[in-house]
């Protein structure tokens, strides 16, 4: 599972640099995890899912060293590299069981 993560977050960081082209491509990637029990909002575009383009838009954030309170996650009036380790905690809890291979 932490591997899944780290790849996801790894192609998201290409896409980010990649820009609009690379998004489509992304799309391919995507997963996602129920809103009802994430501990906070982190569903940024408002589709009823957290997903791989909730973490883009919060990773966009914090490149753009944005000071939108909507992606201060943990509430300490920045938005950095915590918010994306919340983020990223978060996600991976709210992920189903999928047992090992």
């Amino acid at each position: 599972m932490k591997s899944t993560v780290v790849t996801i977050i790894v192609i998201l960081v290409l896409l980010v640099g990649l820009g609009a082209g690379g998004w489509f491509l992304f799309n391919k990637f995507r997963a996602s995890a129920d809103v009802e029990n994430a501990p906070v909002n982190m569903d940024f575009n408002n589709d009823g899912k957290i997903d791989s383009l909730d973490l883009n838009m919060l990773l966009t954030a914090v490149s753009n060293k944005s000071a939108n309170p909507k992606y201060d996650l943990n509430k300490d009036n920045k938005v950095d590299s915590l918010d994306i380790d919340l983020f990223n905690k978060s996600w991976e809890a709210n992920q189903p069981a999928t047992g090992t291979l």
